[in-house]
């Protein structure tokens, strides 16, 4: 799987350890978030699960190295723009997708693209409310 804009790291670092998936790789555009995200895989013994890549989008993650996208947190917009820059992925993989603004634009460049959403739920945290999607060519 990959976790794209992983920031802190935190859930290659729990996927890891629970053994959810058997290669992560985690990528952010920022090189010391990414550290950040090594320094928390580091605390908890599972830096050799994760490989960390300094990338914008999925453009550090080639055809064939992930069969999972995650792409949390970041606006619609900007997840749609990292989906449509990488077209192979639809030829492989499920993604989940969690847009902080503008799910419509996400939505409808989903569509657009070929994917139909096969999940959706509404997630709430500290009193925030989260869209979720999963999505597959």
């Amino acid at each position: 799987m990959a976790d794209v804009g992983t920031d802190h790291g935190y859930l290659p670092v729990y996927l890891a350890q629970n053994g959810i998936a058997r290669r992560i790789i985690a990528t952010d555009s920022s090189a010391k978030s990414l550290e950040t995200a090594r320094r928390n895989a580091a605390a908890r013994g599972v830096t050799d699960r994760i490989d960390f890549r300094v990338a914008d989008g999925l453009a550090g993650v080639a055809a064939g190295e992930a069969d999972t996208i995650v792409v949390a947190g970041l606006g619609g917009e900007t997840i749609a723009r990292i989906i449509a820059d990488a077209p192979w992925i639809k030829e492989c993989c499920k993604l989940i997708l969690q847009p902080q603004t503008k799910l419509g634009e996400l939505v409808r460049t989903l569509g657009d693209l070929g994917f139909s959403i096969t999940d959706a739920e509404l997630v709430s945290e500290k009193g925030r409310c989260y869209t979720v999607i999963v999505a597959c060519s």
